[in-house]
């Protein structure tokens, strides 16, 4: 059974809220946690792009679970706590949990969040 769009928004604001708050506090506790392949950092931004990748295409050939719609909110969530991160620090686990960092991730995270409230309601009075 496919989702109404109550479940979607639902599915996703949740699991993109959660993922960023549960990233935001284990770096923040063990901010030395890194995923190396190698000799290369893999930050989270890389996964979330990657499942956000393989999420459009699935909606693309019209797949919907909740599943899908859980994926998306994660990686939409590891995708946008990085950007200010990576644009404007040295990269470093210092520069995560930096202050510029952290309000970065989160106005982008509530833009996010507003604009799914925003599309949602403005769906039910059309």
């Amino acid at each position: 059974m496919k989702p109404t769009t109550r479940q979607k928004v639902l599915y996703y604001s949740s699991s993109l809220l959660i993922t960023f708050i549960f990233t935001r506090l284990l770096l923040f506790i063990s901010p030395a946690t890194n995923l190396y392949i190698g000799e290369y950092n893999i930050h989270h931004l890389y996964l979330g792009s990657f499942v956000l990748v393989i999420s459009f295409i699935l909606q693309m050939f019209n797949y919907s679970s909740s599943l899908l719609f859980i994926f998306s909110g994660i990686s939409t969530a590891l995708v946008l706590d990085e950007l200010i991160f990576l644009i404007v620090t040295d990269g470093s686990d210092v520069g995560y949990l930096s202050t510029i960092s952290l309000g970065g991730a989160v106005l982008f995270v509530v833009a996010a969040l507003l604009m799914v409230i925003f599309l949602s309601l403005r769906r039910k009075t059309s």
